[in-house]
């Protein structure tokens, strides 16, 4: 029997094979990998960290993920449910003056990404440390899930990535001197 493949492992494995093509390239140099099987759950993640160079100061990350209701809504092929996976953007990188960066960091990735996708973003700072490193997670939501219809957008959606990582590094670089 042929094991048919579910839409999570098809975009997993393109996501995957145009990350080491832009990592080979040297647009992005990847620094992380995982790749997850929730069993409590019965869910499934896949994800990958890149920086643009060795040296890079914004951490750009895409996170692939399929549930359980996901999963039985392909197999089973429920009626009235779309299968698919839901896709998240993560970004982390050091920031001097929340107020001011946050919003110009809103104002990049709604350049990039429009007004679709839910953007959230939490600073942190590691007490005790001095001086003191704010760090700013910005996490890009999509509420529309992905299905192989969209396999071939994938390379555009990480040039995308990779383009908001230059812009938000641009940023920071300004915002420091």
């Amino acid at each position: 029997m042929m094991f048919d493949p579910t839409i999570f492992d098809n975009l997993k494995v393109v996501f995957e094979g145009a990350m080491y093509d832009m990592d080979l390239s040297g647009e992005l140099q990847i620094v992380n990998r995982t790749d997850r099987v929730e069993l409590s759950a019965m869910s499934r993640s896949f994800g990958m960290e890149a920086v643009r160079k060795p040296d890079g100061a914004v951490k750009g990350s895409f996170f692939l993920k399929a549930s359980l209701a996901d999963l039985s809504a392909e197999l089973l092929a429920e009626q009235g449910k779309q299968p698919g996976c839901s896709l998240e953007l993560e970004f982390v990188y050091p920031i001097q003056e929340p107020a001011r960066d946050c919003e110009e960091a809103e104002a990049i990735l709604r350049s990039i990404w429009g007004e679709a996708p839910s953007i959230l973003q939490v600073v942190q700072t590691v007490y005790g440390q001095e001086p003191s490193v704010r760090t700013n997670h910005v996490t890009v939501q999509f509420s529309r899930k992905l299905d192989e219809r969209q396999i071939d957008d994938i390379p555009s959606l990480l040039e995308h990535l990779a383009l908001s990582m230059e812009r938000l590094e641009r940023q920071g670089n300004a915002a420091s001197r």
